[in-house]
């Protein structure tokens, strides 16, 4: 009921401006009615020129006809284009085949090149109607000559009439369904045996060429009169030809004036059917029109269009006072597609609008902006009271998911701009907000705003951003080694390289300060290279100095696999120092196998890495709701517990979890490396159930190089005691 009530209001107010073209339309009608009454009082000596103008009318109505029928099949088109999106591609063929068969179509097919929008002839008089798409291809929709001829063809006039198109020198490119007229017109137009005839044809071809409409009246090589009107279409492209017999026109006059009366009420009613299915056509392609251009074809909520424009109207209205604009974004769900099927994620779309519509009033807004993205009008710029209610919805949400019996936990993250004039640009408040929803996202919140608080925040990390090339020139960066100890020998087994920044202003910066930012705009890639390649160095120097080599794990940001090659330039690193790959191992997070789109290619990164020479490691194991299943999918070397399995006090079910872990790993012939071990018991407790390496404050905190290799050095000569 909600989604009616919406989309009938923005009919509403669509169909506002179009009051005045119906009142024209029947002034319109009118006058030819008036018309119509002048010119019965001289009939006799106005007979032909009445002929004329009747053919011209109804010919018109037929060319408006047809230019809208083919308007029609190109915004068809533009529908079928924007569905495609949304189609697989093994199910694109099927759903052309449908949608050919429901919107008039012989053909739709997808076709390489590159084409304007338009109508065009091929062969055989078959039309072609194309609209380009993305990657250099065009969708064209094909109707046959027997399917236009049906189309072109006018019913007026007792079916004693025929159409046919024409280009504009008077060539017949699309034949109607009796050829004989035609072929003696063809003639007439290469004889040219009147003089009358071949005045008119000359002023009618020239007329044509200009875009010009016009009858020219002639009689026939059977000797019968003829009429023929032409009317441009496709924008003076082609011209309608329409030929009517004039004996059906003007058979005897005294017949005609006796049948006067009866004549004008036909016409009156045939005219009154032609402006209501006028208007009705007209209405019925508008208002799909609408419902493309302002309505979500899923959710039949206001789409991005839709929702700027309801709110505009609820602000010219009711003004700004105390409301604000929220975007919604739905946390993973492409995990959804991935997991379930894809009609599985359109349900939850559909679950979730309809939430979002039943927790609104009458004065607020909802809408679906694009994909799994959603923005709210709503009345009230509390904090506190927004977050209660998106806490509201997230819980009916997910009731409604439960009772649908949909395994899956959708939640979502919320920005939202508090409005301050009624003047402002709905686009720009709508900016905002998703600013603020994506600052919630980083941030793991439910809902932010944008304020002053937002705004220094981000100057903050523009700040950063600005100052970084600098910093990695002048070597602001340094990087510390933080040991991985085998719990048995107490010895160093490996180190973890990480980052800090000893800025020039802001003094000793923790990797918290700046590796979100960093990771939010993609100079992370810039920042990793440059740890790996001190990484390199390192292992190197130790090389040279005659050291026992023990490996050293480099994280990897998601970023990295946006690119094809970076395993490459890696290689290219460890070549260039002269180090052994397997010395160097990769940490990646989970991250990273929920925000690439296919879980193959994820497998692919992971044997292309152990293709290089590297070792592969899953950093921050147990902080996801999924590890237990990557474990199964991909053939990791290493799997890293995160320090949340690690409370100050081990209680009996954290013990039982981790020994569990451990034990899986071990069958799975990983190595299982412990970190945020900080306590003494912990690591008894670790020694004794069988972990491979603990790193954490316990052992040692993040050192630099001399430092580490200081302490690497007492532990092998078994003087390191625990503080």
């Amino acid at each position: 009921m909600r989604t009616k009530r919406i989309s009938g209001e923005l009919q509403q107010g669509l169909n506002r401006n179009e009051k005045w073209g119906i009142l024209g339309q029947i002034l319109v009608f009118a006058l030819m009615l008036l018309g119509v009454i002048l010119l019965m009082q001289r009939l006799r000596m106005a007979i032909d020129r009445k002929t004329q103008s009747y053919l011209t009318d109804v010919a018109m109505q037929n060319a408006y006809r047809i230019d809208e029928r083919f308007h029609a099949l190109q915004q068809n088109l533009e529908w079928v284009k924007e569905h495609l999106k949304h189609e697989t591609e093994d199910r694109q063929p099927a759903f052309l085949l449908n949608a050919a068969d429901l919107l008039g179509f012989d053909t739709l097919s997808i076709q390489p090149g590159e084409a304007k929008a338009g109508v065009y002839l091929c062969e055989n008089q078959q039309i072609e109607v194309t609209i380009p798409m993305e990657d250099q291809r065009q969708l064209t929709g094909r109707m046959s000559q027997r399917r236009i001829q049906r189309m072109i063809q006018s019913q007026s006039f007792g079916g004693e009439s025929l159409s046919c198109i024409a280009d504009a020198q008077g060539k017949v490119i699309i034949s109607p369904t009796s050829l004989a007229p035609f072929m003696k017109l063809d003639e007439i137009f290469v004889e040219k045996r009147d003089a009358k005839v071949i005045a008119d044809i000359e002023q009618m071809q020239q007329r044509m060429l200009r875009g010009e409409r016009g009858v020219i009246q002639f009689t026939a090589r059977d000797q019968s009169e003829q009429v023929l009107s032409y009317i441009p279409i496709q924008n003076g492209k082609w011209v309608l030809l329409t030929l009517v017999p004039a004996a059906y026109m003007s058979r005897e006059v005294d017949l005609y004036a006796f049948w006067n009366c009866v004549v004008l009420g036909l016409l009156l009613v045939f005219c009154a059917l032609i402006l209501l299915l006028s208007l009705y056509r007209g209405w019925k392609h508008r208002r799909r029109l609408n419902e493309i251009a302002f309505v979500d074809d899923l959710t039949k909520a206001p789409n991005h269009s839709g929702f700027q424009m309801l709110c505009r109207h609820r602000l010219e209205t009711a003004g700004s006072l105390g409301q604000s604009i929220l975007f919604i974004n739905l946390k993973h769900f492409k995990l959804i597609n991935e997991s379930y099927r894809s009609e599985t994620g359109d349900q939850v779309l559909k679950i979730f609008m309809e939430c979002l519509l039943d927790s609104i009033s009458e004065q607020e807004v909802a809408g679906r902006i694009e994909a799994d993205h959603f923005a709210l009008l709503v009345r009230g710029q509390d904090f506190e009271q927004l977050r209660v209610r998106m806490n509201q919805l997230q819980k009916a949400v997910q009731a409604k998911l439960t009772e649908q019996k949909i395994g899956f936990s959708l939640t979502f993250n919320a920005g939202f701009y508090a409005m301050e004039s009624p003047s402002q640009d709905i686009q720009v408040m709508l900016g905002r907000a998703k600013t603020a929803c994506w600052s919630a996202e980083k941030q793991d919140l439910l809902i932010c705003q944008y304020d002053q608080k937002l705004i220094d925040a981000l100057r903050y990390e523009h700040a950063l951003s600005e100052a970084f090339p600098e910093a990695l020139r002048s070597e602001q960066f340094m990087i510390v080694l933080q040991p991985k100890v085998d719990p048995q020998t107490e010895r160093v087994a490996g180190a973890e390289a990480l980052i800090r920044w000893k800025h020039p202003e802001k003094g000793m910066m923790p990797p918290t300060q700046f590796i979100p930012v960093f990771e939010n705009n993609g100079l992370i890639v810039q920042l990793d290279t440059f740890v790996f390649e001190h990484v390199c160095r390192q292992l190197a120097a130790w090389q040279k100095a005659g050291k026992t080599q023990i490996p050293i794990s480099v994280n990897l940001s998601r970023h990295h696999f946006k690119s094809l090659d970076f395993l490459s330039h890696l290689q290219t690193l460890a070549a260039r120092y002269q180090v052994d790959p397997h010395l160097i191992e990769l940490e990646i997070t989970e991250s990273i196998f929920f925000d690439e789109p296919s879980i193959e290619r994820v497998k692919q990164i992971v044997h292309q890495i152990h293709q290089a020479g590297f070792t592969c490691s899953l950093d921050d194991f147990g902080s996801g709701y999924s590890s237990l299943g990557l474990l199964k999918e991909f053939e990791i070397d290493a799997i890293k517990l995160d320090r949340v399995f690690f409370p100050e006090v081990l209680d009996r079910r954290s013990r039982v979890v981790i020994e569990g872990i451990i034990a899986l790993a071990k069958n799975l012939n990983l190595e299982i490396v412990a970190e945020g071990v900080e306590h003494a018991d912990q690591a008894a407790f670790l020694r004794e159930i069988g972990c491979d390496r603990i790193q954490g404050y316990y052992y040692s905190p993040p050192l630099a190089p001399d430092a580490f290799d200081s302490l690497r050095e007492q532990m092998d000569q078994g003087c390191w005691k625990s503080s």
